[in-house]
């Protein structure tokens, strides 16, 4: 996995001081992922814009601030990660399944938006096999999260989906992102 932690979650949803929710939180990584995916090098002034646009963040304050900044450029180092170091920045496991499931349903928002907010049209070159995923994270990200119970099997389930989750950004970021000049073309 790549040597770029990102921000710790629960320290970050403290600098909020109650402004943002800990889905809203996950979303604020969804839509970084979503910009750097489409622009590779989106400086902190639009991932900013973005949040505002998405009434994620109004204020963020220095802390806030400081602490999304290093999400953008930690994220940023992820996705360039060769290991595919990718992390989804949502809740502790040690949250109840519920919480982190509607973490990872407005993080799925979150990265649609991100990856959406050009008017570039970027988009429309992806793949028939990279646009159905970006339709399986749709119907994530307008899950109906109401059932309470915690097992095992959920447990699975909930990791496999956020694994399936980080491969399509992965794809998707491969997809759109331009050849350096030391890749090798044959």
């Amino acid at each position: 996995m790549s040597t770029a932690s990102l921000p710790d979650f629960e320290h970050t949803l403290a600098l909020a001081k109650g402004n943002l929710e800990a889905p809203d939180l996950a979303e604020c990584h969804g839509v970084v992922c979503g910009l750097l995916c489409r622009q590779a090098d989106a400086g902190f002034d639009l991932y900013i814009r973005c949040l505002e646009t998405l009434g994620l963040v109004v204020d963020t304050g220095t802390a806030l601030g400081l602490s999304l900044e290093e999400l953008l450029n930690t994220t940023r180092a992820q996705l360039a990660d060769e290991e595919m170091g990718l992390c989804l920045w949502l809740p502790d496991d040690d949250e109840m399944l519920e919480e982190r499931t509607m973490a990872l349903s407005q993080w799925c928002g979150g990265f649609l938006a991100g990856l959406g907010s050009g008017a570039d049209g970027k988009v429309n070159i992806l793949s028939e096999e990279s646009r159905e995923a970006l339709s399986d994270l749709q119907e994530i990200s307008s899950a109906d999260v109401t059932d309470s119970s915690q097992s095992e099997e959920d447990e699975i389930a909930f990791a496999e989906i956020v694994e399936y989750i980080r491969i399509v950004i992965l794809m998707v970021r491969e997809e759109l992102r331009h050849p350096d000049e030391q890749d090798v073309i044959h």
